[in-house]
């Protein structure tokens, strides 16, 4: 067989392929109205790990990786699908947000940091010694913000406020990037807040994975399948599981976009533990 014919027959393939994943997606789109109805699980992992064992026990040993690779993949899309169909059918995203800002008067932050402010002004700042305890000042309302520099851009992310905005249930509402002694510093306003406007083009999100092979490249694929970029990633061990990590991701986009909240949504559903960590304007230069 010529090199031309074996192309020829690839196409074919390739157009029988087509034909069947639009078949599948259609079957998807059901299996979604159904779920949607009942309020069912979208992501199964015994039931997938069945349907690829039942697939693969006539499949040779010299493909049985690339087949199952294969199977993985398509049940991702499907998935990936059915998150955003059950979104336009059912109201269950279930994360509370308010859509309008408004002007903050009291600010907490660590007394080393009160020389990069100036996101307001420096009379409106009380001064503490650690983030738990500007969490702690915005919990018991005596602020209304904290600031602080979220990271050295290029360089490290401070563990500390990533880790006091996960235990304090905050959320970044403003981010700019203040150039200090030639380092490029990401400086963020915080509060109990979830806000969300249209000009907004970032999100930050924490979430630990599954314990299982490849749960954190299926995560990463998930982000790349909605087109949205990933700006920043960088993770610390959790504590509360041996060998397992928290990541801190920055995503690029915005949540009232559909496809931003497809993407959450099947996030909260295919993780460990999920949180959204703010939403925001990055300014400046990045």
């Amino acid at each position: 067989m010529t090199l031309e014919e074996v192309r020829t027959n690839i196409d074919r393939v390739d157009k029988e392929i087509k034909k069947l994943f639009q078949e599948r997606m259609e079957l998807a789109d059901n299996v979604a109205q159904v779920k949607a109805e009942t309020g069912d699980d979208i992501f199964k992992p015994d039931r997938e790990l069945a349907i690829i064992d039942k697939l693969t026990k006539d499949v040779g040993d010299d493909i049985k990786k690339e087949y199952i690779a294969l199977i993985k993949r398509i049940m991702e899309i499907s998935r990936k699908y059915q998150y955003g169909r059950t979104l336009e059918l059912r109201d269950c995203l279930g994360i509370e947000y308010e859509t309008a800002e408004s002007a903050v008067d009291s600010v907490a932050m660590v007394k080393p940091e009160l020389y990069i402010c100036n996101m307001v002004s420096k009379d409106k700042v009380m001064t503490v010694d650690s983030f738990d305890e500007v969490g702690e000042l915005i919990e018991q309302d005596k602020v209304e913000a904290g600031i602080g520099i979220l990271e050295d851009v290029s360089v490290q992310a401070a563990d500390e406020i990533h880790s006091m905005l996960v235990r304090k249930k905050l959320y970044i509402n403003q981010c700019q990037i203040v150039t200090d002694s030639g380092v490029r510093k990401k400086v963020v306003l915080f509060t109990k807040r979830l806000v969300v406007t249209p000009d907004h083009n970032r999100m930050k999100v924490m979430f630990v994975c599954k314990n299982k092979s490849g749960a954190l490249a299926s995560i990463l694929s998930m982000i790349s399948d909605y087109n949205v970029n990933l700006t920043e990633i960088h993770s610390k061990p959790n504590q509360e599981a041996d060998w397992n990590y928290e990541f801190y991701v920055e995503l690029s986009g915005n949540f009232l976009e559909k496809e931003m909240q497809a993407l959450i949504f099947q996030m909260m559903n295919e993780t460990e533990h999920f949180q959204i960590l703010g939403s925001y304007m990055c300014e400046g230069d990045f």
